[in-house]
């Protein structure tokens, strides 16, 4: 009896690996990666957004709004209504504005900015947009420089 409980238990365990395989490679197959956008059709999205200053000055009194008091924050806003051009830049990104991240609180040592993200799981592209008079160390090779304040970062392989 005991031989026999093993046996099935041994056969079950064997099932469900091969389950979550064969599950996992499906959806692989399946999946349908975002293409990346270049500096080039982000710069656009931003003129037809109302431009760079426009959209620095939104960032800029976002982000005094909120303050950055030096600990690791974010806030999430879902409409950003006091913000139409960085709303409406999004939109043409085929991105999302996932709100007003405080210094640091990314991972990758950057100041306070708003963050839009555009793709999927596997292949994001995040697009910082800091405040006036803020931009990043030079020596950050995670994040290439877009435009002024507006800054990109690529997590595809």
């Amino acid at each position: 009896m005991k031989r026999k409980f093993r046996v099935i238990a041994f056969t079950l365990a064997i099932l469900s690996c091969f389950g979550l395989f064969l599950f996992r490679h499906v959806y692989l197959l399946a999946y349908k990666s975002v293409p990346p956008l270049s500096i080039q059709q982000i710069q656009q999205a931003i003129q037809k957004a109302g431009g760079e200053k426009v959209i620095e000055k939104e960032a800029s009194e976002t982000l005094a709004h909120f303050g950055d008091d030096d600990s690791v924050k974010i806030f999430y806003d879902s409409d950003f209504t006091n913000c139409p051009a960085i709303t409406n830049m999004a939109s043409l990104l085929g991105g999302q504005v996932m709100g007003i991240w405080t210094a640091g609180a990314d991972g990758i040592g950057v100041p306070a900015h708003v963050l839009i993200r555009r793709g999927s799981h596997f292949d994001y592209q995040f697009i910082y947009i800091f405040g006036t008079g803020s931009v990043p160390a030079t020596n950050n090779l995670s994040i290439e420089l877009i435009s002024g304040t507006i800054y990109l970062r690529n997590t595809a392989p």
